[in-house]
């Protein structure tokens, strides 16, 4: 009986702790099965073994016009037949294909992003231009200038349209500038082609297909002489768009200021005339021949062309008498500031004199130690080419460029330079060099350095 009641103890104890073990429920974690792999069907192309399936597989996706596929199944097949030629060209024509898709993409997005945000033009306009992309987009006209109140009302000035190449057909006005831009006509490759660039060298651009001289830059608009519709004046816009035939008579020079273009050419005679600057409301201003005209809006300046009295006529736009300020005819061009009119002593040719617009008190203000081929002045500086490098035909080339201060007429820098016109605008100096067939050089008159055109 004692030994009973120790073993009942146990088991009862044991029945004690069996109650206290919570039961399992549903919650217990089970064991998790192992996942079977997935298994990614092969494509038709993959699948494919033979050279046989695989030219079906590229005719039948031409037809569906899927050429990714006809382009990965052409690149298989030149694996498996690697002397296929007809493979590589047909993976060859794919990517053709898909370019040209892509590109038409591309156009799209830009036109998509042109319309729902127009701030972004100009933005767009420069990343076309890094890519080499102008004219892939049809973008709306954006202006170059950034400020509004420096945009030329006189598109040229009367140095740079009087400085003319004489080998080709004395034209000049090869270089027009307006609020931080250069556009000028290029001599070397594509003759009297039509290019812009800003002053630091960047965002350079050829007008493809255009060509020109006499060049004046107002607001958005290039004015220019076009060789290719005898020598009739044009416009074009900024960007190259829009271009213009504005008279039918032929030219050797233009002038733009304000809201007309003053030109040469008009009638049997060539004479002097005007109009709006859509072409409009042509208006004859002399009866006599003329060339290498320049208004400053109230008065136009002309090169009479005759034996008897040419010379430079100042004819007053709004009517009036007409006045010969010079009594000979400048061959190396004439220059016209607010005050004074600048041009080569044709008796002594190694002279520049200055007079008054009028023509009155005539000075010496600069000696040359040669013979003076062109001259032109921005701000106090006058810039003259001189000396004889090579005369053919009477086409005179200079053998030194000289910067001379126009204050005390002290030469401030000279070098050598074999050159036809110097043009000026925006704090540099532009001339062709004969040796390098007429490329442009383009000079810093305070520093000089040079900045490359071309």
């Amino acid at each position: 009986m004692k030994k009973a009641i120790p073993c009942l103890l146990v088991v009862l104890l044991l029945a004690s702790c069996l109650s206290c073990t919570p039961a399992a429920t549903s919650d217990t974690p089970l064991a998790t099965p192992t996942a079977t792999p997935t298994v990614t069907p092969q494509s038709d192309i993959e699948l494919a073994d033979t050279p046989e399936t695989l030219e079906t597989q590229i005719r039948q996706y031409k037809e569906e016009g899927d050429f990714e596929r006809v382009y990965e199944a052409a690149i298989k097949l030149t694996q498996i037949d690697p002397t296929n030629t007809d493979a590589y060209l047909a993976a060859a024509g794919a990517l053709l294909v898909l370019n040209e898709q892509n590109e038409q993409e591309m156009k799209r997005i830009l036109a998509e992003g042109i319309l729902n945000a127009p701030e972004g033009v100009k933005t767009i306009a420069n990343w076309l231009a890094e890519n080499q992309l102008e004219g892939a987009v049809e973008l709306p006209f954006q202006p170059d200038y950034s400020d509004p109140s420096r945009v030329n009302v006189l598109g040229n000035s009367a140095g740079n349209i009087t400085n003319t190449i004489r080998a080709a057909y004395w034209r000049g006005g090869l270089v027009a500038t307006q609020d931080g831009w250069i556009y000028y006509s290029r001599f070397t490759g594509d003759y009297a082609s039509l290019y812009k660039m800003r002053t630091d060298g960047s965002r350079r651009m050829k007008f493809e297909g255009v060509h020109g001289y006499c060049l004046n830059v107002a607001g958005d608009w290039i004015y220019f002489i076009n060789p290719d519709d005898n020598d009739t004046p044009y416009r074009m816009r900024t960007d190259g768009s829009d271009v213009q035939q504005l008279s039918k008579f032929a030219c050797s020079s233009i002038s733009v200021y304000g809201d007309w273009v003053y030109s040469d050419g008009y009638g049997e005679n060539g004479s002097y005339y005007r109009f709006r600057m859509d072409g409009s409301e042509q208006t004859p201003l002399t009866d006599f021949t003329i060339t290498l005209n320049f208004c400053d809006g109230e008065y136009g300046y002309v090169i009479k062309k005759s034996m008897e009295d040419g010379g430079i006529v100042r004819i007053p736009i709004s009517g009036g008498a007409q006045t010969r300020v010079r009594d000979e005819i400048p061959s190396s061009g004439y220059c016209i500031t607010s005050e004074f009119i600048y041009t080569r002593d044709e008796k002594d040719p190694w002279v520049i004199v200055r007079t008054d617009l009028d023509g009155n008190n005539a000075i010496q203000v600069f000696r040359a130690n040669d013979f003076i081929t062109a001259l032109n002045v921005y701000e106090d500086k006058l810039i003259v080419a001189y000396g004889v490098y090579s005369d053919f035909e009477g086409n005179t080339v200079s053998r030194e460029i000289a910067i001379v201060d126009l204050a005390s007429g002290e030469v401030i820098r000279s070098w050598e330079a074999h050159t036809d016109p110097l043009c000026v605008g925006e704090g540099f100096l532009f001339y062709t060099e004969q040796d390098e067939g007429m490329r442009w050089h383009c000079v810093n008159l305070d520093t000089g350095e040079e900045l490359n055109m071309e």
